[in-house]
């Protein structure tokens, strides 16, 4: 198939292109400096005369600045996250663990550590941050065993397996402000 271009399609290369003369921007009325052309709901007095020009700035001296004043010395801040007066204070509590997920420690802001021993010496428990947890969902803390340092200031709750339960104590420390 042979490829035949139309009449009319394709210029000559020996066609110089038609040049558009430049013209020079100018408005239609009155050019406000630093406003424009738009009246902004205002008609121009008849007896305004303003200058439509660029703007042109007579030579001006050097501006003489003013020495910056010094700076201070700086003042040495020890930031403590504690209490001048603090005191560590810690509470037991025991639980009996089911199928059911309950909440073993609420949040405390000031608990520094969470202790959790699981004296049952046959069943798991597993632990996690809120109700919806399962037993294939927590962190598995095994019959016998003890979870230590546990270091969180949100609540915890705790599941065992499908049918069984388990005895836990929970020893955590947290700080007093006096």
């Amino acid at each position: 198939m042979v490829y035949r271009q139309l009449p009319g399609q394709a210029d000559s290369r020996d066609r110089e292109p038609e040049r558009v003369q430049p013209v020079p921007e100018h408005y239609k009325g009155v050019n406000f400096p630093y406003r424009g052309i738009e009246l902004h709901g205002v008609e121009v007095p008849e007896d305004a005369h303003y200058d439509t020009r660029e703007f042109q700035y007579e030579e001006q001296e050097p501006t003489e600045y003013m020495s910056p004043e010094p700076e201070p010395e700086p003042v040495l801040v020890k930031v403590v996250r504690e209490t001048a007066r603090e005191r560590l204070d810690w509470r037991v509590i025991r639980f009996n663990v089911n199928e059911r997920a309950q909440q073993i420690a609420g949040r405390h802001e000031t608990r520094k550590t969470l202790r959790i021993r699981n004296h049952d010496e046959t069943n798991a428990i597993y632990i996690g941050n809120d109700a919806g947890l399962q037993s294939y969902t927590g962190y598995l803390i095994p019959a016998g065993a003890e979870l230590y340092p546990f270091c969180s200031t949100e609540d915890v709750w705790a599941v065992c397996e499908s049918g069984a339960t388990a005895e836990i104590s929970i020893l955590f420390e947290f700080a007093v402000e006096l």
